[in-house]
């Protein structure tokens, strides 16, 4: 069997092994009471939704997810959706979500009139495609990988993804949909990776991919973590055009390009929720009035809107206490594994100590005479250790921009360290980390070989 053959298994396995993590916890990637519970009153709006377009149909409401009433007073709202859905009660009521536009409730709907299906089961049969369709992303991500460093940063990556316990406990969940969040990157990288260079119109497509890629994540997840997927779409045209030593005109329109579409995505983003919007509240204007309420509750507050005391807070913290809970919140979590006393500290690793650690990563990477021996692999190199920085300004422009939201959402805002800052860190550990074993190897069996031959000649 070839290598390419060992290669496609390879994924094929990885695609296997992903998708079981992400629906099952298979290797405790998360402690069990972290997965199981997992944003459930995020989910619970798109459940919601599909008790609506089974009773309603699938426009009713305008489409937008939601929670159904009357629910007992005993019960929790959140868990209700769930009993409703598989009890099929009445809605009297129907409590929306208007922060997104709700394409993944539409299909999931569209589905079950198609096949008459409901229930916990059909639920189960969701989480199972949007588990499958986040390992694709993130195997999509390795192949990327594996064409520009080769097995072993690839295995190291897959290892790295694996075991942590935000994408693991984001993989099923029907609310987040976790792969369109990095379509828009994906699309970039691999537009750029083969069919960028042979495109007699590379801008127009340019244009035009960023733009379908950004507007399909907004159809399923709307302005979620929508300025880090933005800085996120971008990212590869900084590897690519050092990689490629690009000449400054070309540096310019392509980002020109690639900018233009996403930008006007987010446009027609905008103006795809205010109407719909409209269709409830009677005017375009409403759309776009709640929209801004909406952004200001999130980010820095809106001059003259008044919040509630939790929003209030929110918009007031000081942005660095902001920050500095997510530089102490932890990447990796695995003291759940088991009780031995030492296990626990190193189990458990803060995304600070990572960014640390890749610092590092940097400065053996610059200054490795090993690495700086190739001209392609450091200019390579150097261009994932851009990459690699650059892109930390996409979690850092949702802990930011939207400081309100992040004061907050403490319990699930983290998983944008990973869009794509750590995925990045990650290859650049192995990359490195790789090299520079090798040229141990190498060097140990260089010095070895005299000895070898002297006492040959005794």
């Amino acid at each position: 069997m070839k290598f390419h053959s060992y290669t496609k298994l390879f994924f094929i396995i990885t695609t296997i092994v992903f998708t079981f993590n992400f629906k099952e916890n298979t290797l405790s990637s998360a402690a069990d009471s972290f997965f199981d519970y997992f944003q459930i009153d995020g989910e619970s709006l798109v459940v919601g939704r599909l008790l609506m377009s089974e009773q309603k149909g699938l426009t009713d409401h305008a489409g937008f997810l939601g929670w159904a009433h009357p629910k007992p007073d005993t019960d929790n709202k959140y868990a209700y959706q769930y009993k409703a859905y598989q009890n099929k009660l009445d809605i009297a009521y129907y409590e929306g979500y208007y922060s997104q536009p709700g394409a993944q409730a539409f299909l999931f709907g569209l589905i079950c009139k198609i096949t008459g299906w409901s229930g916990d089961t059909v639920l189960n049969l969701f989480r199972w495609m949007v588990s499958f369709c986040t390992a694709l992303a993130f195997t999509a991500f390795l192949v990327w990988v594996m064409q520009n460093w080769g097995i072993p940063t690839t295995i190291f990556t897959f290892v790295c993804l694996l075991f942590s316990q935000w994408i693991t406990v984001y993989g099923r969940n029907l609310f987040w949909v976790l792969s369109v969040f990095y379509l828009p990157f994906l699309t970039a990288l691999f537009w750029l990776h083969r069919y960028e260079p042979q495109s007699k119109h590379p801008l127009l497509y340019t244009f035009l991919l960023m733009f379908s890629a950004v507007f399909i994540k907004f159809l399923f997840t709307g302005f979620e973590y929508m300025t880090t997927v933005m800085v996120m779409s971008i990212i590869p045209w900084v590897f690519y055009a050092i990689e490629r030593r690009w000449k400054t005109k070309k540096i310019l329109l392509n980002l020109t390009a690639a900018c233009g579409g996403v930008l006007s995505a987010v446009i027609a983003g905008v103006v795809w929720l205010a109407g719909q919007y409209s269709l409830l509240a009677g005017s375009f204007k409403e759309g776009i009035r709640y929209i801004l309420w909406s952004f200001g509750k999130r980010a820095h507050g809106v001059p003259g809107e008044t919040y509630d005391s939790i929003f209030q807070n929110s918009i007031d913290s000081n942005q660095w206490s902001v920050l500095s809970a997510y530089l102490n919140d932890h990447a990796f979590h695995l003291a759940h594994w088991t009780n031995f006393p030492l296990w626990r500290p190193l189990s458990i690793i803060t995304f600070g100590f990572c960014i640390l650690f890749f610092v590092w990563i940097s400065y053996l990477t610059y200054s490795s005479p090993t690495i700086r021996k190739s001209k392609d692999l450091y200019k390579r190199q150097v261009a994932l250790v851009v990459m690699l920085w650059t892109s930390l300004a996409a979690p850092l422009s949702w802990f930011i921009i939207f400081k309100g939201h992040s004061y907050i959402h403490t319990h699930m805002n983290p998983i944008v360290w990973y869009m794509p800052f750590m995925l990045l860190g990650f290859v650049l550990t192995g990359s490195t980390g790789w090299y520079l074993l090798q040229e141990r190897y190498r060097n140990k069996k260089k010095i070895q070989e005299p000895i070898v031959n002297d006492s040959k000649d005794k």
